[in-house]
């Protein structure tokens, strides 16, 4: 029975800005004249949660939005702004990726995603050459830590939760994936993720 590794994106695979790591954030009100606060305000908590599981267009929701917090700006401006800013890969995880791919084990991305940035993933950052897939919640219709979320990403990806092991910094997300059935551990970046699989294996 073929193993399959899920790949948790923000925090295990990409990690923030590509020069130092901070958020893709941490400049914007310099750079393009929006407050963090406004930002939180006026998009992240009225409308992500919808946009993350697929209810609203991302480029949608910005052109509503931006009128007030930067008028000169167009949702392909921003977007292209926090996508180049949240882009810095973690070459080791993806080393090892090719290791358990040459091993015969699949290996998906499983990440709370919309649909222009997990395209942006694949395509513009490379990943769809280091993976077999991204399952993202926009395109399922629910979010880690659902359950909705796990039994989607078992029928894409063909894979059985005994067979499934998530890799996941956000705890509630390893606690799900464990309540699904699947195997799971939390990251912190301190192992390798050859050597994490294989010490949970051990375990």
């Amino acid at each position: 029975m073929s193993v399959c590794v899920m790949l948790d994106v923000d925090g295990v695979v990409v990690t923030g800005h590509p020069h130092d790591g901070r958020s893709w954030a941490a400049d914007i009100e310099q750079d393009l004249g929006i407050t963090p606060q406004d930002l939180q305000q006026h998009f992240f908590i009225p409308h992500w949660k919808a946009i993350v599981v697929g209810e609203k267009r991302l480029d949608t929701v910005l052109e509503d939005c931006l009128p007030r917090l930067a008028p000169d700006l167009t949702p392909q401006d921003l977007m292209a702004y926090w996508f180049a800013r949240d882009a810095r890969l973690e070459e080791d995880v993806l080393a090892d990726c090719d290791l358990l791919r040459a091993r015969g084990v699949k290996v998906f991305l499983a990440t709370n995603q919309e649909h222009f940035r997990a395209r942006h993933l694949m395509e513009m950052l490379g990943l769809s050459s280091r993976v077999d897939g991204i399952i993202y919640s926009a395109q399922v219709g629910a979010k880690k830590p659902q359950r909705a979320f796990f039994d989607a990403a078992l029928s894409l990806a063909g894979s059985m939760p005994e067979t499934t092991f998530l890799v996941d910094d956000t705890r509630a997300n390893v606690d799900a994936a464990r309540a699904a059935g699947w195997a799971a551990c939390h990251w912190t970046g301190e192992q390798r993720l050859l050597e994490l699989l294989e010490t949970a294996r051990a375990g």
